[in-house]
This record gives structure tokens, sequence and C-alpha cells, in this order.
């Protein structure tokens, strides 16, 4: 990975962690402000942001060896339209394969936390959930437009 590359990963994990500590005070503060705060729309707000933050860095993590494994065996040399295909292909697949595995780990993961918030109301507001999860894939969807302009 080039500098470049390391730099706009810091930038958007900076941002992603950023979004953990603010879309949840941003909800709770929707809560405060029409009437409805309750303790547990604290613990549903930071579990949805957090389980988001999971789900993205998982990915990022397990799509992120592929492209550093064929970085390692691209190297620097020249290469031909036929060898480039070859090696598009070889990558294409990996990179395929490897984010259908990190689904079916994060998908565990979402699940499992929803069933929490659902069976367990006392402790979790769902809406609250629900909406630091929405917020925080939208951030992380947003910081990769943003990273880009500024890159």
């Amino acid at each position: 990975m080039n500098e470049n590359d390391r730099k706009t990963l810091k930038l958007q994990l900076i941002l992603m962690v950023a979004g953990i500590l603010v879309i949840p005070g941003a909800v709770i503060g929707v809560y405060a402000l029409i009437g409805r705060f309750h303790w547990n729309v604290i613990t549903a707000a930071f579990l949805g942001a957090i389980v988001a933050f999971l789900y993205q860095l998982l990915l990022i993590i397990s799509i992120g060896r592929v492209f550093d494994s064929a970085a390692k065996e691209r190297g620097t040399g020249e290469m031909t339209e036929e060898e480039i295909a070859a090696f598009k292909e070889k990558y294409k697949k990996r990179v395929n394969n490897s984010a259908k595995i990190s689904y079916l780990m994060r998908l565990p993961l979402l699940g499992a936390a929803a069933l929490c918030v659902f069976l367990i109301p006392a402790v979790f507001n769902a809406i609250a959930f629900v909406a630091a999860l929405i917020a925080e894939h939208i951030l992380v969807l947003l910081s990769g437009v943003i990273i880009k302009g500024r890159v």
C-alpha cells in the first residue's frame, strides 16, 4: 500500500471513529428534543454506530488484504496486455471471493446485534439502533466521496 493510500485509509478510519461519537450524540439529542429520551436510547445508539463501524472495518480489512497481495505479486515491471488481462481476471475473482466471505462473517455480527435489540427492548431502543446504524453507513459513504475529492 502506497503512502497516499495509507493517508486515505487513515482519514477514513478517523471519520468512522468520529462517527461512533457524533452519531449517537445526535440520535440522543433528537430523542431529548422530542421528549422521548430514555437510557435505552443511549445503549442502542452506541450499539448501532459500533456495529456499523465494525461491519465496515471488517470489509476494509478483508478486501485490503487482497489488494495488498495483488500489489506484492504485481511488482514494478512492465506487463503485456495479455498479462494485464490475466492479472485483472485473477484478482477480480479473489476480490469477489473475499467480499463474499467477508459478508458471511459480517452478517452474523449485524444479525446478532439486531436480535439483541429486538429481543431486549428494555435495554435497547430499536429506532435509535436503526437510526445510528444507517447514519454510520451514510457517514462511511460520504467520507469516501469527501476523501476522493481531497486526495
